[in-house]
């Protein structure tokens, strides 16, 4: 499927099975950051600190924000509870 085409609200079919595919040593090197997904889960297109920066970064990529599946890499070190 071509994303750029793409306005069903939904993911590409394969996204969760790449996404599970994707080496987690890789995913590790965005700990605590945002990143944006490829819509079939495949690849991580941008990484920021921030969401906002992340949309800028995809902006000047010539990548629409609204193309990608946003996510956060938590940092396995660090506590989220208050």
């Amino acid at each position: 499927m071509n994303p750029e085409n793409r306005r069903e609200p939904w993911l590409d079919p394969d996204f969760l099975e790449n996404q599970r595919r994707f080496p987690a040593e890789e995913l590790l090197r965005h700990a605590g950051q945002h990143i944006a997904w490829s819509w079939d889960g495949s690849r991580i297109l941008a990484h920021a600190s921030d969401r906002r920066a992340l949309d800028e970064q995809l902006r000047a990529a010539g990548i629409e924000p609204a193309q990608v599946i946003h996510d956060y890499v938590e940092d396995p070190n660090l506590s989220y509870l208050a």
